[in-house]
């Protein structure tokens, strides 16, 4: 098929979103005639990686459009962001139009970026068009809110007030649903979100990925030692609220044979470290700091379990990386981890009160301590799961999703 894409952020060099739309337009070039729309950063990413790879993407033709910015206004007002990106996504659709009528596309995917805010401008063109994974569509539970900081408390809480605005009020998302012929969901708070909203059901399919067989495959599963060692890992900010973590170890029957191994940086290291000494398990704590990919996988994989407290997040990388190390996780039933995570890999806890998630948290670690087979069984059934989430199964989704449309459309 000819497609359309749509990728604003698509990198090989960069994570994150830009990992996404990369992923996902490496592996459907092997099926279809790509002609991809980029943003002028991602653009010189893509030609560096197409100059030392020349025999790879041979079906894919980038198209570069370059975003204004405003530095300035984006410190004082963050949401400005979107007013910039808006104006990128009306010239995409004037490039759009032209491709189009040189092409005449197939299909349109509307793929990155994942947020449901600004979708662009492209069903105009009234082409099969399919939009998604798309994401955002969360609201961080207000009760644990005040427990984060009091600037953590401020930015999520206004960040929920502008999530149900924008989900409620915002039309061209809603228009955008009502055009497409497939909706892709990240997490299944979007997969409600847009079935109560617009009506809309929606295929769940995580945004992030695994490369094929880049950890699964020389993972040892091994028995745990004198102490249980839980790793954790992400930045140092409000949402990944490692606050809880530290005020369960304190909860545990068995917090004198816990070890917490702790991974990245940020604004609340000291914070947490303060924390730590306030409740006299800093013994209990190894600090790691921000360590390279490699290191810090290595550091993962000598641990016997996971733990994410994350308030704020869709499907995070590390939760499938930690999966991939062999390591049961235990995370609250928010976001993508209540896709990700099932009795088969690990446990999930109900976020209600502080002081009940904190004592669900403590019993859950209690548990994995005390009964050893348990955690061995969900060893494995983590490494089962991650192979769950490698890209070329959600490649093999989204063709499948290309080709049905096809299908119907050729009737």
């Amino acid at each position: 098929m000819k497609v359309l894409i749509n990728a604003y952020t698509c990198s090989p060099y960069r994570g994150s979103e830009h990992a996404v739309g990369w992923n996902y337009i490496k592996g459907l070039s092997i099926s279809h005639e790509l002609y991809v729309i980029t943003e002028s950063k991602s653009y010189k990413d893509i030609c560096k990686y197409k100059n030392d790879h020349p025999d790879e993407l041979k079906n894919c033709q980038f198209f570069s459009i370059e975003k204004n910015r405003h530095k300035l206004l984006r410190k004082i007002w963050p949401p400005s962001y979107y007013w910039f990106y808006k104006e990128w996504q009306k010239k995409a659709l004037h490039l759009a139009k032209k491709l189009d009528e040189k092409v005449d596309f197939d299909l349109i995917h509307q793929l990155t970026m994942v947020g449901f805010r600004e979708p662009g401008f492209l069903y105009e063109l009234k082409k099969n068009i399919v939009w998604g994974p798309i994401g955002g569509m969360h609201v961080s539970p207000w009760k644990m809110l005040p427990y984060i900081g009091l600037y953590g408390c401020i930015y999520y809480g206004m960040r929920n007030l502008l999530n149900i605005v924008d989900m409620h009020l915002k039309r061209r998302p809603a228009k955008m649903a009502r055009y497409c012929r497939t909706l892709i969901a990240a997490t299944q708070d979007a997969h409600d979100a847009a079935k109560t909203l617009w009506n809309r059901e929606s295929i769940i399919i995580p945004e992030a990925g695994m490369l094929d067989g880049s950890l699964c495959s020389n993972v040892q599963i091994h028995p745990r030692g004198n102490k249980l060692k839980i790793a954790w890992s992400g930045n140092h900010t409000p949402a990944k609220a490692l606050n809880f973590l530290i005020d369960a170890l304190t909860l545990c029957k068995n917090k004198d044979d816990v070890e917490l191994h702790i991974l990245g940086d940020g604004v609340y290291s000291q914070r947490w470290k303060k924390l730590a000494e306030k409740y006299n398990v800093e013994k209990n704590v190894v600090w790691h700091g921000r360590k390279p990919r490699n290191e810090a996988l290595d550091i993962m994989k000598g641990c016997d379990l996971f733990c994410i407290t994350s308030l704020a997040d869709l499907t995070s990388t590390v939760l499938l990386e930690a999966l991939s190390c062999a390591l049961p996780v235990i995370s609250f039933d928010l976001f993508g981890f209540s896709n990700v995570i099932t009795s088969s890999c690990g446990i999930k806890i109900k976020v209600s009160s502080k002081e009940e998630t904190e004592k669900k948290l403590a019993l859950a670690i209690d548990y994995i301590f005390e009964n050893e087979s348990v955690r061995l069984q969900l060893s494995n059934g983590a490494l089962k799961r991650a192979q769950d989430f490698l890209w070329t199964k959600k490649i093999q989704m989204v063709n499948e999703i290309y080709h049905k449309i096809g299908n119907d459309a050729s009737l």
